[in-house]
């Protein structure tokens, strides 16, 4: 399951990142890790960009990034 199968207000524990590299080291310095919970606050229309916390960073993300980011319920 990945961030776009939650909804709005779910959460759930980030259990493996797949991206680009540069794409998984900036995620990893803004503290998205596996382990770590991760929740959805919103989406754009047609849901090709979500917004994402996880402690107090939040992040937009494209579709294709939060594709990669694999989470377990």
């Amino acid at each position: 399951m990945t961030v776009l199968d939650l909804g709005v207000g779910k959460s759930a524990a980030i259990s493996k990142i797949t991206a680009p590299e540069a794409a998984a080291e900036r995620l990893r310095a803004l503290g998205f890790t596996s382990g770590r919970v991760i929740t959805v606050l919103g989406y754009s229309l047609f849901k090709s960009s979500v917004l994402l916390a996880c402690g107090s960073v939040r992040l937009a993300a494209r579709r294709s990034l939060a594709g990669g980011i694999e989470v377990s319920a």
